[in-house]
């Protein structure tokens, strides 16, 4: 990654505009709900020197700067070049859009047993109407998401007006990841650098902490993780990183994954719910291991 004198763009609404496959703007309500992110982020992302540019920022104020952004999407491009900044070398918008969206992490193997990507509305019906193993609900998943929205829990053959509406519209975005509904005993996070020619920096675990609504709220190190789950989400990370290469992809990366009781009242892990090919809010702390977020 580029050092010296950097100009960010903390974009953390990314996964909205990469869902949205058209113009973005970002709406106000938005704006508003970013904001305390923002903060938070530019103590753990920014060097001393660095500077935080966005929409509003005077035009060349980041003249002779690097540009490097959450995200490196059409939007945030657009705003560090208007700042006079000159974006580093980044993927672009289509391989972002791949392998941030959950069809590309579901073609590494289900999240849960018995999930699925999909994308049409007749099978997405018939396997909400079914019994999920060892949960009693559904939870839909739009193909682009971030902090717990664009999420709905379905009890099976309970399918109303309201969730028809919300899974029509996922399926006209790109389609719609459908797992079990578990119940989440702890919410683990690894990230990672990979470079342009696929080797990876990893960084340490560190525990998500989120609010009941599946919104984030701090990010620390994990502390006596066992063994078994340190192996399997090391192992999980690299594999996802040669995937993430090998479509293209190149920069920050991180891994969610979380440990839940099944049916019979066991803990397992998974080691890989989500992959978000960009910068996330645990990420200064989870490779620099400092601190909290």
């Amino acid at each position: 990654m580029a050092a010296g004198r950097l100009a960010w763009v903390l974009n953390l609404d990314a996964d909205l505009e990469l869902g949205a496959r058209a113009r973005y703007a970002p709406t106000k309500k938005v704006l508003a709900a970013m904001r305390p992110h923002v903060e938070a982020l530019r103590g753990s992302l920014l060097g001393p020197d660095d500077m935080l540019v966005d929409e509003t920022t005077p035009p060349d104020s980041a003249k002779a700067r690097v540009g490097r952004a959450f995200c490196p999407t059409p939007r945030a491009l657009a705003i560090l070049r208007r700042a006079g900044a000159v974006p580093e070398p980044h993927p672009n918008v289509a391989v972002l859009r791949e392998v941030n969206g959950r069809a590309f992490c579901t073609s590494l193997g289900p999240t849960l047993e018995g999930g699925a990507f999909v994308t049409d509305l007749h099978e997405a019906v018939r396997k909400l109407e079914g019994a999920p193993p060892f949960a009693d609900a559904w939870r839909i998943k739009r193909a682009h998401g971030m902090s717990g929205r664009g999420q709905r829990v379905v009890r099976a053959g309970q399918l109303a007006n309201d969730d028809l509406v919300f899974l029509r519209a996922g399926l006209a975005e790109a389609g719609v990841q459908i797992e079990p509904n578990v119940t989440i005993e702890a919410e683990y996070g690894l990230h990672g650098v990979l470079a342009q020619d696929g080797s990876l920096e990893l960084g340490r675990i560190v525990r998500q902490i989120c609010d009941a609504r599946g919104q984030w709220t701090k990010t620390e190190l994990a502390a006596h993780v066992p063994s078994s789950i340190v192996a399997a989400f090391e192992d999980e990370v690299r594999r996802v990183g040669k995937a993430l290469s090998e479509a293209g992809y190149f920069g920050p990366f991180g891994v969610d994954g979380f440990s839940y009781r099944d049916a019979r009242g066991e803990t397992l892990f998974q080691p890989r719910s989500e992959i978000n090919a960009r910068y996330s809010m645990g990420f200064g702390i989870g490779l620099r291991g400092e601190g909290k977020g």
